[in-house]
């Protein structure tokens, strides 16, 4: 636009900020209708029972349910599928944040009516989800005490290598056992979704969708995993101080040597789960009294069965139908607003986009007509 300008009025600073006007504006106003559109279909789109639902476009309501779960990085708190994002203020006077981290991952599950139950694969869904963590952490923080950064976060933060040493944000989103939702999507026939728990080493693209920030650019989703902290148990005499062998990995070995591998369990040793790999070049080294408790709870934390967990035989984990994105149809919404709150939101929105890109666009091409008019 700019060079066909270029040829009946001269180039000049208003020229450019008029240009990049209309083009926003038009850009705003057509997204502003796309929303509008979704916001008119989303309306004709009768709601639906889960026992009565048909195959095509379809819209439930219900809670969220599933025999097996994964833990948010930051809160801990089981869940189907989390959204965790970071930012990062950038250096200069603007102090502009800059998305560092954005981690996304799901497990296929169930939503639960009165009627019955529908297999949920939210892979490509817009996700309108609620907001289980927001933190802002300042420079000085991370500078004076880092000790006290809390461990879920260092470990995220490590995971993309990320230095804190600038003021950094963190949110994260999710959806948890019995979080009543609101779906539209397409209901077709399953083409071989399965229900089971995920393993950080055997993971298909069924199963997981992962954003990694830029700056990260593995091949596959096992290299983007953190490296195993290796704890090497020197020979000769036991370590005695800290300094050579932390309280935290030395309950960590014995975790790991005793197979114990739950999350739930070592939190209960007060460890943050991480991969741990353990170099017997020793026997391990004593630990002391109150370790030995924690252990002890971390071992009936791991033979205790989790009576709040679903069974597996609850739920029909290949069913034959399956409510996803579909092929014909690019209506795929997630969202913990009721229908009634969600298409308000997305008339709002959907308004303020049309009118102001078209604002923004008369704006534009009257100062493009000034700047002739000068001529």
């Amino acid at each position: 636009m700019t060079v066909c300008l270029s040829i009946f009025i001269s180039i000049n600073y208003l020229t450019i900020l008029s240009s990049v006007a209309i083009a926003g504006g038009l850009y705003f106003f057509f997204v502003g209708f796309q929303l509008l559109a979704r916001k008119r279909l989303l309306l004709t789109t009768p709601a639906s029972k889960i026992r009565s639902a048909a195959l095509g476009l379809v819209e439930v309501t219900g809670a969220a349910a599933g025999p097996h779960t994964i833990s948010a990085p930051i809160t801990g708190k089981p869940c189907f599928l989390y959204h965790t994002t970071a930012w990062q203020q950038r250096d200069g006077k603007k102090q502009e944040w800059e998305k560092v981290a954005d981690e996304t991952l799901h497990l296929p599950f169930f939503i639960d009516d009165s009627t019955g139950q529908l297999l949920v694969e939210p892979l490509g869904a817009d996700l309108d989800l609620h907001r289980d963590f927001r933190e802002e952490y300042a420079a000085s923080f991370f500078s004076s005490n880092l000790d006290d950064i809390p461990p879920r976060v260092s470990v995220f933060l490590s995971r993309y290598g990320i230095v804190p040493g600038r003021r950094l944000r963190i949110e994260e989103r999710s959806i948890k056992p019995e979080d009543a939702l609101f779906i539209a999507g397409t209901l077709t026939e399953n083409p071989g979704v399965q229900v089971r728990p995920l393993s950080p080493y055997d993971v298909h693209t069924n199963d997981v969708r992962t954003n990694y920030s830029r700056n990260s650019t593995p091949n596959n989703f096992s290299e983007q995993l953190p490296a195993p902290q290796i704890i090497r148990l020197a020979s000769g005499a036991a370590p005695s101080t800290t300094q050579e062998m932390s309280q935290q990995a030395k309950i960590a070995a014995a975790l790991t040597r005793a197979g114990i591998t739950r999350p739930e369990a070592w939190s209960a040793a007060g460890v943050p789960y991480q991969t741990v790999a353990v170099a017997e070049n020793a026997p391990l080294a004593p630990v002391s009294a109150h370790n030995e408790e924690r252990l002890h709870e971390a071992r009936s934390q791991e033979a205790r069965p989790n009576e709040d967990q679903p069974k597996s035989s609850d739920f029909n984990l290949a069913p034959p139908v399956v409510l996803m994105k579909g092929a014909n149809n690019s209506t795929f919404v997630i969202s913990f607003r009721s229908q009634k709150e969600f298409v308000t939101a997305l008339a709002w929105k959907s308004t303020a986009m049309v009118w102001g890109g078209a604002a923004i666009t008369l704006l534009g091409l009257y100062m493009l007509l000034a700047q002739m008019e000068l001529l």
